[in-house]
C-alpha cells in the first residue's frame, strides 16, 4: 500500500500523539455524503520501540485502524469497509506518521487525532519528479550504481534494477507501462524513453547494509515498499516491526540518501539536458542495433538473438 508522511505540528511528545491516536473517533453524523463510522483501533507495541537510524535513535510505534466508509445515494448506502497503519515516530524534535493512505490521509489523521484547528497536521511527503526517476534509470542503465555514504560506518547504497515503471508520452494520449525482471530489454521499454519526459512511477530495487533486496515503488508523493519481495535482516521481526522498521528506513535513510546523490549530480552536471539527450542517443542506438540484430537473424533462419548476442555480435 502507498503511504505519506505527515509532521505534527501541535503535539511534540510522541506517547501524547499515540494517546490521541487511541482515543475513541466518534462516528460521521452527516446525513449525505461520506461518513466515516464503526473506527476500530489498536495500538500494537505496548511500550514505544526504538530504531537507530544514521547514528540517531528514533523511537515509534504502530497503529492499526479500520472503519466503514458510507457513501449516500438517495435511499441506498454504499458500504465499503476501510483498514491501514499509522507509524508514529520522533528522534525528540516533534511527530512525524506514516500512514497507508493517500488522498484522504490528512482528513483519517485529523479525525483520529481529534484535531479542529489549523495547520495541525503539514505535508511532509518528497515531492519526487519525473526527471528524478530518469535519472535513476540513467544511473542503472550505465552501471553506474554504488552510491557512496560517508558517514564512517554505514557501507553503500546500491541501484541494483529497475523493476517497472509507468508513464505517458509528450502528448498526454499515449500510456505507456512496463515490468518484470527485463524490463530494461524490452523494445517498446525502450523506445518508450525516446517519447517522453513524463514518468509518473517507478518500481526500484535495492541492496543496503544486510538488507539484499529492498523494492521501492515510488510516485510524486508516495512511497510503497514490497513487503513480499523483500530479504534481509527484518524477515526475522514479526510481521508488525517489520513493517515499522522497514518504512523508518525508506523514509529516513534510503530516500534521503537517494535524493542526496540526485542532486549531487545535478551540482556537479553529471545529471542534466546534455545527460539526458546521450541517454536517449544511447537507447536508440541500441534500440537500432537490436532491431538489425533480430532482422539478420530472422533473414538468415536463424533463433532470434537476445542482448547479449547483440553485443557479442558488435564486439
Amino acid at each position: 500500500m502507498a503511504t505519506t508522511r505527515w509532521k505534527d505540528t501541535k503535539t511534540n511528545n510522541l506517547n501524547d500523539a499515540v494517546n490521541l491516536l487511541e482515543a475513541t473517533v466518534p462516528n460521521d453524523d452527516a446525513t449525505t455524503g461520506i461518513r466515516r463510522v464503526n473506527w476500530r483501533i489498536n495500538k500494537v507495541f505496548t511500550d514505544s520501540q526504538e530504531m537507530v537510524l544514521f547514528g540517531h535513535t528514533y523511537s515509534y510505534n504502530l497503529v492499526r485502524f479500520s472503519y466503514d466508509k458510507i457513501t449516500s445515494y438517495g435511499v441506498e448506502d454504499n458500504i465499503v469497509p476501510q483498514n491501514g497503519f499509522i507509524i508514529v515516530y520522533s528522534s525528540g524534535a516533534g511527530v512525524n506518521y506514516i500512514i497507508d493512505k493517500n488522498s484522504d490521509a490528512k482528513l483519517v489523521l485529523r479525525k483520529m487525532l481529534s484535531y479542529t484547528g489549523r495547520s495541525e497536521i503539514d505535508d511532509n511527503a518528497f515531492k519526487l519528479e519525473s526527471d528524478f526517476f530518469l535519472w535513476l534509470i540513467n544511473r542503472i542503465y550505465y552501471s553506474n550504481n554504488t552510491i557512496e555514504i560517508a558517514d564512517g560506518e554505514t557501507p553503500e547504497l546500491e541501484l541494483e534494477s529497475i523493476k517497472g515503471f509507468s508513464g505517458d508520452t509528450e502528448d498526454s494520449q499515449t500510456k505507456v507501462s512496463a515490468s518484470g525482471e527485463s524490463v530494461m530489454n524490452i523494445i517498446s521499454t525502450l523506445s518508450f524513453f525516446l517519447e517522453s519526459r513524463r514518468l509518473k512511477q517507478i518500481k526500484v530495487e535495492l541492496k543496503y547494509k544486510n538488507h539484499e533486496r529492498i523494492e521501492l515503488i515510488l510516485k510524486s508523493n508516495t512511497v510503497e515498499i514490497d513487503e513480499r519481495s523483500y530479504r534481509g535482516d527484518f524477515e526475522a521481526e514479526e510481521a508488525d516491526k517489520r513493517i515499522a522498521k522497514l518504512y523508518l528506513m525508506g523514509y529516513v535513510e534510503l530516500l534521503p540518501v537517494l535524493i542526496q546523490e540526485y542532486q549531487t549530480d545535478i551540482e556537479n552536471d553529471s545529471w542534466n539536458t546534455d545527460a539526458y539527450v546521450r541517454f536517449m542517443n544511447n537507447v536508440s542506438d541500441q534500440l537500432k542495433d537490436m532491431i538489425q540484430a533480430k532482422t539478420n537473424a530472422i533473414n538468415a533462419g536463424l533463433p532470434e538473438l537476445n542482448e547479449a548476442e547483440v553485443d557479442d555480435e558488435e564486439e
